[in-house]
């Protein structure tokens, strides 16, 4: 009687545990990464001199001197956790988490946010996807499909640097081509090629529980062809006043005040051909207007649009690629009829670059990129600076890339 329940107690304290080693098999892990560092050398020139020309939205144009550097770069470097498991009935949980960091000095992206990058938690289904966490939104997974050659991601020669923010200001706050906290994320089943995509996430601002970000959009996906249309809306974010000079940027600190509506729309179109070549084309129209002014010659409303187009031809081991955009000049509006005007704010962007694969993961490449301001425009591409009125900057790189 002794010996049996000695057998009992052992085969009870076994299956207890073997319980957590049964739940682990049952959840498959991935750990990913990618780095690309690359030296980097930048001329910045052609500034507007002080008492040039400017917008009404631009601060006035100081004696910015011509620069030239030299450095490494290692942008959005990143290391990953991603897993699944399965629920049954065809329903799994999903999970991914991951980290921002420079890989030329070791240091974190966001030290204060360790898995700064897309980190999620959610299930998936014959209902589709259900995401929570901090994600990129709808209107940036969507738009600006082609990597240039996989290293744009936050990256010198991205076009997301014109074709989502205005000119007049590099503040992050304006920019449609973000990744939001707090994010609630809805993907629908594919039907006959077509996904819908939904994206919100609160601001979390005290006594006004109506700003945040709304994300949409819908895309096409059949054999070589890929197309989509995105719309995102900030409430109450204030991305035009955000880096506007004092003298005409609305407060953003009192909940209920004042209140802002900044809105986008950007259509994709890429196309794959068997031989090699692929071709992209973006357009988007941004616009940003607030309300609740108390005096005359405060910001009202701004709009543009911006385009891009891309094309990389794959032969071999060799890759080639090339892209080009511009933002407008667009319009404005400032309170009590003041006028408004957006003399100079155009920019245009060029990319030129060459990539040799030593193997599926392992990429050398080199890439010159131009970036063209007009007069009153402030877009930068250059990673360690920021351009001041009609500086324009020439940046050439050479790197390596590796993902695993």
């Amino acid at each position: 009687m002794l010996e049996t329940k000695s057998k009992l107690i052992v085969a009870a304290l076994g299956a207890a545990f073997a319980l957590p080693i049964a739940a682990q098999a049952q959840t498959n892990v991935t750990v990913y990464g990618k780095l690309y560092p690359d030296i980097t050398h930048v001329n910045v020139s052609g500034g507007t001199q002080a008492g040039g020309a400017f917008s009404s939205l631009s601060a006035a144009p100081t004696n910015k001197n011509n620069i030239s550097a030299t450095s490494m770069d290692s942008p959005n470097s990143r290391l990953g956790f991603k897993g699944t498991e399965d629920l049954g009935d065809g329903l799994k949980a999903i999970f991914q988490l991951e980290m921002g960091f420079s890989s030329d000095t070791g240091a974190a992206t966001d030290s204060s946010a360790p898995f700064s990058r897309n980190t999620f938690v959610g299930l998936t289904g014959g209902f589709g996807t259900i995401k929570l966490g901090n994600m990129d939104t709808v209107y940036k997974e969507l738009g600006d499909q082609m990597p240039f050659m996989g290293l744009t991601s936050g990256n010198f020669m991205s076009t997301s640097n014109i074709l989502s923010k205005p000119t007049f200001t590099t503040n992050g706050a304006s920019s449609f081509h973000l990744r939001r906290t707090n994010s609630f994320y809805y993907t629908s089943p594919n039907v006959a090629g077509f996904t819908g995509l939904f994206d919100w996430s609160p601001n979390e601002v005290a006594g006004d529980a109506s700003s945040g970000v709304i994300s949409t959009g819908v895309k096409y996906e059949n054999g070589p062809i890929y197309a989509a249309l995105a719309y995102e809306v900030h409430k109450d974010m204030f991305g035009g006043s955000a880096g506007l000079p004092a003298a005409i940027a609305n407060p953003t600190t009192t909940p209920g005040a004042d209140s802002s509506k900044d809105q986008a729309v950007r259509g994709t179109f890429q196309y794959t051909w068997e031989n090699g070549w692929k071709g992209e084309v973006d357009v988007s129209n941004l616009r940003y207007t607030e309300s609740g002014q108390t005096s005359a010659g405060k910001f009202d409303s701004y709009k543009h649009n911006t385009w891009a187009i891309g094309v990389q031809k794959e032969t071999g081991a060799w890759t080639v690629a090339g892209s080009t955009g511009m933002e407008g000049a667009g319009t404005c509006t400032l309170s009590g009829g003041v006028a408004c005007n957006t003399n100079g704010l155009n920019a245009r962007m060029y990319n030129l670059g060459v990539g040799y694969a030593l193997s599926k993961r392992t990429l050398l490449f080199g890439v010159y990129t131009r970036m063209s301001n007009d007069f009153s425009a402030v877009t930068t591409s250059w990673l360690n600076g920021k351009a001041g009125n009609g500086q324009d900057q020439d940046i050439v790189a050479m790197g390596i890339s590796h993902s695993f």
